[in-house]
Protein backbone atom coordinates (compact mmCIF):
# COMPACT_ATOMS: atom_id res chain seq x y z
CA UNK A 1 0.00 0.00 0.00
CA UNK A 2 1.29 3.09 -0.53
CA UNK A 3 0.97 7.26 0.85
CA UNK A 4 -2.58 7.28 -1.74
CA UNK A 5 -3.77 4.45 -0.54
CA UNK A 6 -3.74 5.24 3.58
CA UNK A 7 -4.72 8.99 3.09
CA UNK A 8 -8.18 7.23 1.31
CA UNK A 9 -8.50 4.84 3.88
CA UNK A 10 -8.54 7.55 6.59
CA UNK A 11 -11.07 9.72 4.26
CA UNK A 12 -13.46 7.16 3.66
CA UNK A 13 -12.95 6.02 7.44
CA UNK A 14 -13.87 9.40 8.97
CA UNK A 15 -10.72 9.62 10.68
CA UNK A 16 -8.87 12.34 8.35
CA UNK A 17 -11.10 15.67 7.59
CA UNK A 18 -9.06 18.45 7.79
CA UNK A 19 -7.02 19.53 5.05
CA UNK A 20 -3.79 21.39 6.91
CA UNK A 21 -3.34 17.81 8.71
CA UNK A 22 -3.37 15.45 5.14
CA UNK A 23 -0.72 17.93 4.07
CA UNK A 24 1.22 17.56 7.06
CA UNK A 25 0.91 14.11 6.51
CA UNK A 26 2.00 13.80 3.22
CA UNK A 27 4.74 16.22 3.90
CA UNK A 28 6.24 13.75 6.44
CA UNK A 29 6.78 10.26 4.71
CA UNK A 30 6.40 7.95 7.54
CA UNK A 31 8.32 5.49 5.86
CA UNK A 32 11.57 7.62 6.98
CA UNK A 33 9.93 6.47 10.53
CA UNK A 34 10.20 3.15 10.93
CA UNK A 35 12.83 0.98 11.15
CA UNK A 36 14.79 -0.16 7.69
CA UNK A 37 13.68 -4.67 7.81
CA UNK A 38 9.83 -2.79 8.39
CA UNK A 39 9.22 0.17 5.06
CA UNK A 40 7.52 -2.12 3.19
CA UNK A 41 5.11 -1.63 6.25
CA UNK A 42 5.26 2.11 6.37
CA UNK A 43 2.26 2.73 4.63
CA UNK A 44 -0.34 0.09 6.44
CA UNK A 45 -2.82 1.60 8.63
CA UNK A 46 -1.09 -0.29 11.44
CA UNK A 47 0.53 0.92 14.62
CA UNK A 48 4.61 -0.54 13.91
CA UNK A 49 6.74 -1.76 16.32
CA UNK A 50 9.65 -0.13 17.12
CA UNK A 51 12.83 -0.68 19.76
CA UNK A 52 12.24 -1.08 23.73
CA UNK A 53 8.91 -2.40 23.04
CA UNK A 54 7.45 0.93 21.70
CA UNK A 55 5.52 1.57 18.38
CA UNK A 56 4.74 4.27 15.62
CA UNK A 57 1.40 4.97 15.98
CA UNK A 58 -1.53 3.73 13.93
CA UNK A 59 -2.03 6.67 11.37
CA UNK A 60 -5.83 6.95 11.60
CA UNK A 61 -5.09 7.46 15.14
CA UNK A 62 -2.49 10.15 14.66
CA UNK A 63 -4.37 11.60 12.41
CA UNK A 64 -7.23 11.74 14.64
CA UNK A 65 -4.93 13.11 17.51
CA UNK A 66 -3.49 15.83 15.50
CA UNK A 67 -7.08 17.06 14.26
CA UNK A 68 -8.48 17.29 17.79
CA UNK A 69 -5.59 19.54 18.98
CA UNK A 70 -6.58 22.19 16.80
CA UNK A 71 -3.03 23.41 15.89
CA UNK A 72 -2.80 26.78 14.98
CA UNK A 73 0.69 28.44 13.49
CA UNK A 74 2.87 29.66 15.81
CA UNK A 75 2.07 27.38 18.74
CA UNK A 76 4.07 25.71 21.28
CA UNK A 77 3.47 22.66 21.78
CA UNK A 78 4.45 19.27 24.48
CA UNK A 79 4.42 15.95 23.40
CA UNK A 80 5.14 13.46 25.38
CA UNK A 81 6.93 9.95 24.24
CA UNK A 82 8.63 10.62 20.54
CA UNK A 83 8.67 7.56 19.20
CA UNK A 84 10.00 7.57 16.17
CA UNK A 85 9.60 11.33 15.68
CA UNK A 86 6.39 11.33 12.75
CA UNK A 87 3.83 12.32 15.38
CA UNK A 88 6.32 15.12 16.28
CA UNK A 89 7.16 16.20 12.85
CA UNK A 90 3.12 16.49 11.59
CA UNK A 91 2.93 18.89 14.66
CA UNK A 92 5.86 20.37 13.49
CA UNK A 93 4.61 20.89 10.09
CA UNK A 94 1.34 22.69 11.38
CA UNK A 95 2.40 25.21 13.25
CA UNK A 96 4.96 26.32 10.81
CA UNK A 97 7.12 28.90 12.89
CA UNK A 98 5.99 27.56 16.23
CA UNK A 99 8.36 25.42 18.86
CA UNK A 100 7.91 21.26 19.13
CA UNK A 101 9.06 19.87 22.47
CA UNK A 102 9.06 15.79 22.78
CA UNK A 103 9.54 14.42 26.07
CA UNK A 104 11.34 10.64 24.95
CA UNK A 105 12.54 8.26 28.40
CA UNK A 106 14.29 5.60 25.57
CA UNK A 107 17.92 7.13 24.69
CA UNK A 108 17.65 4.68 21.79
CA UNK A 109 14.52 6.18 20.44
CA UNK A 110 15.29 9.90 21.44
CA UNK A 111 18.45 9.27 19.09
CA UNK A 112 16.41 7.09 16.24
CA UNK A 113 13.60 10.09 16.11
CA UNK A 114 16.31 13.04 15.91
CA UNK A 115 17.87 11.36 13.00
CA UNK A 116 14.67 10.87 11.33
CA UNK A 117 13.58 14.35 11.88
CA UNK A 118 17.08 15.73 10.58
CA UNK A 119 17.26 13.69 7.44
CA UNK A 120 13.95 16.09 7.02
CA UNK A 121 15.51 19.00 7.87
CA UNK A 122 12.95 19.96 10.48
CA UNK A 123 14.21 22.20 12.63
CA UNK A 124 11.32 23.27 14.99
CA UNK A 125 11.28 20.06 17.15
CA UNK A 126 13.37 19.83 20.00
CA UNK A 127 13.70 16.12 21.78
CA UNK A 128 14.47 15.86 25.63
CA UNK A 129 15.55 12.61 27.16
CA UNK A 130 13.37 12.30 30.43
CA UNK A 131 10.01 11.23 32.15
CA UNK A 132 7.47 13.00 30.29
CA UNK A 133 4.79 12.57 33.77
CA UNK A 134 7.15 15.73 34.62
CA UNK A 135 6.50 17.09 31.51
CA UNK A 136 9.15 20.26 30.89
CA UNK A 137 8.70 23.01 33.25
CA UNK A 138 11.06 25.05 32.37
CA UNK A 139 9.45 25.81 28.55
CA UNK A 140 5.79 25.71 30.27
CA UNK A 141 3.06 27.22 29.67
CA UNK A 142 1.87 24.89 26.68
CA UNK A 143 -0.50 26.03 24.07
CA UNK A 144 -1.30 22.17 22.99
CA UNK A 145 -0.07 19.24 25.28
CA UNK A 146 -0.05 15.61 23.23
CA UNK A 147 0.35 12.14 25.63
CA UNK A 148 1.42 9.24 23.18
CA UNK A 149 0.98 6.59 25.41
CA UNK A 150 -1.54 5.36 27.74
CA UNK A 151 -2.21 6.83 31.14
CA UNK A 152 -4.14 5.79 34.45
CA UNK A 153 -5.23 9.28 34.67
CA UNK A 154 -3.62 12.75 33.14
CA UNK A 155 -0.60 13.52 35.36
CA UNK A 156 -1.06 16.77 37.55
CA UNK A 157 2.11 18.08 35.93
CA UNK A 158 0.81 18.49 32.69
CA UNK A 159 -1.57 20.10 33.34
CA UNK A 160 -0.08 22.58 35.23
CA UNK A 161 2.17 23.35 32.35
CA UNK A 162 -0.97 23.68 30.03
CA UNK A 163 -1.82 27.66 29.52
CA UNK A 164 -5.34 28.78 29.91
CA UNK A 165 -7.25 28.07 26.91
CA UNK A 166 -5.18 25.32 26.25
CA UNK A 167 -6.05 21.74 25.25
CA UNK A 168 -4.55 18.44 25.95
CA UNK A 169 -5.44 15.54 24.73
CA UNK A 170 -4.11 11.88 25.71
CA UNK A 171 -5.50 7.92 25.71
CA UNK A 172 -6.72 7.67 29.15
CA UNK A 173 -7.57 3.97 31.12
CA UNK A 174 -5.61 0.50 31.56
CA UNK A 175 -6.24 -2.25 29.20
CA UNK A 176 -8.24 -0.10 26.65
CA UNK A 177 -8.40 3.54 26.60
CA UNK A 178 -10.67 6.59 25.82
CA UNK A 179 -8.88 9.33 23.73
CA UNK A 180 -9.61 12.71 25.93
CA UNK A 181 -9.48 16.28 25.06
CA UNK A 182 -9.13 18.67 27.95
CA UNK A 183 -9.25 22.02 27.54
CA UNK A 184 -8.07 24.56 30.48
CA UNK A 185 -10.39 27.62 31.46
CA UNK A 186 -10.47 29.54 34.06
CA UNK A 187 -12.66 27.65 35.90
CA UNK A 188 -10.94 24.99 35.70
CA UNK A 189 -9.99 21.75 33.57
CA UNK A 190 -13.33 21.10 31.17
CA UNK A 191 -13.33 17.74 29.25
CA UNK A 192 -14.38 18.70 25.51
CA UNK A 193 -14.67 15.01 23.91
CA UNK A 194 -14.06 11.84 24.95
CA UNK A 195 -13.99 8.70 22.53
CA UNK A 196 -13.28 4.91 23.30
CA UNK A 197 -11.82 2.03 21.88
CA UNK A 198 -7.95 3.08 21.72
CA UNK A 199 -4.94 1.24 22.64
CA UNK A 200 -1.71 2.67 23.28
CA UNK A 201 1.79 1.61 25.19
CA UNK A 202 1.56 2.27 28.57
CA UNK A 203 3.42 5.79 29.92
CA UNK A 204 5.80 4.83 32.35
Amino acid sequence: MDLDALIDIMKNTGFLTDSRVESAIRKVPRDNFVPDSLKNRAYENEPIHLMEKQTISQPSVVSRMTEWLDLKEGQKVLEIGSGSGWQSAILAKIVGNGKIFTVERHSKLASFAKKNLEKLGIKNVKIILGDGRLGLPTESPFDRIMITAACREVPQALLDQLSLGGLLIAPVGEDIQSLILLRKTPEGIVEIKSQKGYVFVPLV
